[in-house]
């Protein structure tokens, strides 16, 4: 694909060996952040229908199944996009000769972060909200490290 810099999706996404540079690597980035942001976007717009009390529909209600449906699906999405974002960065982060092990800090943080957002409403009496504000300066901070990180050159290292 010439999106991705000659590589197949299947290269960049599915396996973690091989060496990639920072433009394919900040493409491939920008192609599962934006798949998130999509992905999340729908879900933020179908979430309030998903909230019901008997009162209002019938016991089985179809609208409601479906939207749980589709959380169904944007989780296993948003795991699978996280795995894919490992394996880019393990491309990645070898062609730089950095440690390998930190590909997996960034799906990590998203993951506590977005585990305080949603914890913190139903247990807010012993989860302050300063918790869930750390999470995200914390996801920040990691987000913007791997940027810095990963979307630089290395010396020597072709465009």
């Amino acid at each position: 694909m010439a999106f991705f810099g000659g590589h197949s999706a299947r290269f960049l996404f599915r396996s973690d060996e091989g060496r990639i540079g920072a433009g394919v690597w900040l493409r491939g980035f920008i192609f599962l952040i934006a798949l998130l942001v999509v992905l999340t976007a729908v879900w933020l717009g179908v979430a309030p229908l998903g909230r019901r009390d008997l009162s209002q529909r019938a016991f089985v209600d179809p609208l409601t199944i479906a939207v749980y449906v589709y959380l169904l699906f944007y989780a296993v999405a948003a795991i699978l996009i996280g795995v894919s974002y490992v394996n880019l960065s393990l491309k990645r982060l070898r062609a730089a000769g950095l440690p390998t092990a930190i590909s997996g800090l960034l799906p990590l943080a998203m993951l506590l972060a977005g585990a305080a957002h949603w914890l913190q409403p139903r247990v807010a009496d012993v989860f302050p909200r300063v918790i869930v504000h750390a999470a995200d300066v914390g996801l920040l901070i990691v987000a913007l490290g791997s940027i810095a990180l990963m979307a630089r050159r290395a010396t020597g290292e072709a465009p």
